[in-house]
């Protein structure tokens, strides 16, 4: 039977990322407390540093019964130039699945690039934890957020993904995992970004593709304080330009650092009732104010949290017939 891989969020339907879904928040409420993962060994293999998602899937491997194997590429001959295809190649006769997480802003694309180039020569499932152009597993656990938030209400709640300073050049990934599912699930989202950060144009012109067939919106606006009006969250990111490099990179996110921050008066213009989300890591004083980050508004932890559920119930779905094999 051939491997499902979960390289991007469109690697999922909608129907099954709301099965998905259904089955995480089991799984919270206690519902679903079986080890579907007894005797399984999970790999773990990551080119740089993660707190909530590799904590999360080791303890989510351990929560369904399984064990965790963590590696840094520095652990593994990959830092001596063994391929690829050797690597892959062993780990396929001792792993169930491989999570991996690999990017390099210096290098854009080359992180997705590689995960494929695994994926193409693995018989266990492959998991993207993070590349330089796609995070499926936030984003499942954002959805699930959103959804404890508004119920049946989400796909009429306005998202807004904004474009937040920080002096260091961070993956689109969740941004553009965001963004196609929003588009796959019929929801309203708003990217609010400065000139010259525009998500990748490929991925704009995708999720507008689907969201034409799903009824979904799609918007992208320089117009931030225009774009939180109303909305039902601001959901603070930063990603690195697809357009400038270099010096010119930073001295462009050098200049939007004072008018390209999440504050409470920005939060004000939201709304009463709009919640504040952030996929983390972000510094107070850069991305968000302290007052909003630790305000009444943030569920930046809730979020966290629902890593572990949304990540069980992929891991459970991919190993009990619900994912494996077929695609969309």
């Amino acid at each position: 039977m051939t491997a499902r891989h979960i390289l991007r969020i469109q690697d999922l339907s909608a129907k099954e990322m709301c099965s998905l879904l259904d089955l995480a928040e089991a799984m919270k409420r206690g519902d679903d407390t079986s080890a579907h993962l007894a005797g399984r060994c999970i790999g773990l293999l990551f080119n740089v540093p993660s707190t909530r998602t590799r904590v999360s899937f080791q303890v989510a491997a351990s929560q369904l019964g399984a064990d965790s194997y963590p590696y840094g590429v520095e652990e593994l001959r990959l830092a001596n130039r063994e391929s690829i295809e050797d690597t892959i190649g062993v780990l396929n006769r001792y792993l169930d699945a491989l999570v991996v997480r690999w990017y390099d802003m210096n290098d854009y694309g080359a992180g997705h690039r590689r995960l494929r180039a695994m994926a193409e020569q693995a018989t266990i499932p492959v998991i993207n934890a993070l590349d330089d152009e796609e995070h499926p597993c936030q984003v499942l656990a954002d959805l699930m957020t959103l959804r404890e938030l508004y119920g049946g209400e989400v796909p009429a709640r306005r998202v807004v993904y904004a474009w937040s300073y920080s002096p260091r050049q961070k993956t689109p990934g969740v941004l553009h995992s965001s963004m196609m599912a929003a588009a796959l699930l019929g929801h309203r989202v708003t990217v609010a970004h400065p000139p010259g950060f525009a998500p990748e144009e490929r991925v704009t012109r995708a999720a507008r593709d689907a969201a034409a067939r799903t009824g979904a919106s799609i918007e992208l606006t320089h117009d931030l304080e225009d774009a939180v009006r109303g909305c039902a969250a601001v959901y603070t990111l930063s990603w690195k330009s697809p357009t400038l490099a270099g010096q010119e990179e930073i001295q462009a996110r050098t200049r939007l650092a004072d008018r390209w921050r999440i504050t409470e008066p920005l939060m004000r213009l939201a709304g009463d009732e709009a919640v504040f989300l952030d996929c983390m890591p972000t510094n107070r004083g850069e991305e968000v104010d302290a007052d909003v980050k630790d305000g009444p508004r943030s569920r930046i932890f809730q979020q966290a949290e629902n890593r572990l559920h949304t990540q069980k119930a992929l891991l459970t779905q991919l190993f009990d017939g619900t994912l494996t094999g077929g695609g969309r």
